[in-house]
């Protein structure tokens, strides 16, 4: 038989590993992507940085004054508020790519209300409005796809994330229409602006780092504890399974969408109310994109999910000090750092649930790949001793080829001989009578 050799490297999935594990190894690689990003950047460095100055500038940018440590929280609120709004619909593997046309949608619905009504009705009537409309915006955006998907089983990836584009051109259609000579930017809006806590970017910030502590509870709990949390979860894992328990699945998949989008159009609100007090098609920053790594880095749980985001801010806002600091002009450095660390952080993922073997063994002081006998082969790599030939091909005389033995029949036991006379049932009775006299 011929040998079949096997692969170099076989990749099997680990058992479960402890959690104090799994979280050291997600420490070494981030480690060692900063320890390779600092090197990359002190070595291209136009300036005479050095090492540890690299580290120095990326938790400056993050930690350095008041104001940054408190744009660290208050942009690492707004990203988890759009990863919570994402991972709701993740649950039911709806991957709903839409996070930013949801987000701009309810800028938009923000600003209008601040443009048109802002001086004119009361601050308190604004402010309830604009709440209003920034939700039903960013659910009106959202739900479209999902009855689609619920009716004619599109693919709601593409659908969602066409409709991206589509929110991007109404933002610019109504700026250029507000603005028609500016420069295709918006200013400030200066009426209805949502109240603060305080002076300085402390007060600033704290409401929305308020919402999203809010909201992070609220998710946490309606996806653990609560029937619609479980309905979510049947239908990711099956839909057959939770059609057969009685949940309509049509109605669960709005339902969450539109709960989806709600959280969307919230962050617009407070993007546009409290934050920025314009819009523009930039200003979600591709929050929808990056609240996608954070739900899978974080396993769709809320609270790891926290630190994910923070962790994602402090490294953008650190390495655009660092690419201040060191003398760079582009910020595609900064993005292209900020992706060799992801790089590190989710391959390590990999190594977590996956594990990779090497087949090779020693033989003649070299080593060599092991054979083995397809999947009945050992461990080892030994080959199993070869099978005698088949007892019933003999070889025929006079050429190679091999000829069937024929089968023997099989011989039947001698049968007692039955007297022509005694054929009924009667015959033995009467038989035993003449023996017996």
């Amino acid at each position: 038989m011929e040998r079949v050799k096997e692969p170099l490297i076989h990749i099997t999935k680990r058992e479960p590993m402890p959690l104090w594990k799994s979280l050291l190894i997600r420490f070494g690689a981030v480690v060692i992507a900063l320890v390779v990003s600092a090197i990359f950047i002190s070595a291209s460095s136009p300036r005479d940085r050095g090492f540890f100055d690299y580290f120095g500038s990326l938790f400056s940018g993050a930690f350095g004054t008041e104001r940054r440590f408190w744009l660290l929280l208050q942009n690492t609120a707004l990203l988890l508020c759009v990863a919570l709004a994402l991972v709701v619909a993740f649950k039911m593997k709806f991957w709903n790519l839409g996070g930013n046309g949801q987000v701009l949608m309810g800028c938009l619905a923000c600003a209008m209300c601040m443009y048109y009504l802002g001086g004119k009705w009361p601050d308190p009537a604004v402010w309830l409005l604009m709440f209003v409309a920034s939700l039903l915006a960013g659910a009106v955006w959202a739900v479209i796809p999902a009855i689609f998907k619920a009716f004619f089983n599109t693919n709601e990836s593409l659908f969602t994330l066409m409709m991206n584009y589509v929110a991007l051109c109404l933002v610019e259609f109504f700026i250029a229409h507000w603005y028609p000579t500016g420069t295709g930017a918006m200013p400030p809006l200066t009426d209805a602006n949502l109240p603060t806590f305080g002076p300085g970017q402390a007060g600033r910030s704290l409401p929305v780092i308020l919402v999203a502590v809010i909201v992070t509870a609220l998710i946490y709990c309606y996806l653990r504890f609560s029937k619609h949390g479980y309905e979510i979860s049947l239908i990711g894992d099956s839909k057959n399974t939770a059609r057969y328990a009685g949940i309509n699945v049509k109605k669960v998949v709005i339902r969450t969408l539109i709960f989806s989008g709600l959280l969307c159009g919230l962050v617009g609100f407070l993007l546009v109310g409290s934050v920025n007090h314009m819009v523009s098609s930039s200003m979600d920053g591709n929050m929808g994109f990056t609240g996608i790594m954070v739900a899978w880095m974080g396993k769709f749980d809320p609270l790891i999910m926290s630190g994910i985001s923070f962790f994602i801010i402090f490294l953008e806002r650190g390495m655009a000090q660092v690419c201040t600091d060191f003398g760079f002009t582009s910020e595609a450095l900064s993005d292209i750092v900020v992706g060799l660390i992801y790089f590190f952080f989710i391959g390590c993922e990999f190594f977590i649930v996956y594990k990779v073997h090497f087949n090779f063994r020693k033989r003649h002081g070299r080593k060599e790949p092991e054979f083995s006998m397809g999947a009945g082969a050992e461990q080892g790599g030994t080959q199993p001793p070869a099978l005698p030939p088949e007892p019933d091909a003999l070889p025929a005389e006079g050429n190679g080829q091999t000829e069937q033995a024929p089968e023997a029949v099989p011989e039947l036991p001698d049968l007692p001989e039955t007297p022509p006379g005694n054929k009924k049932a009667g015959g033995r009775k009467q038989r035993t009578k003449k023996e017996e006299n």
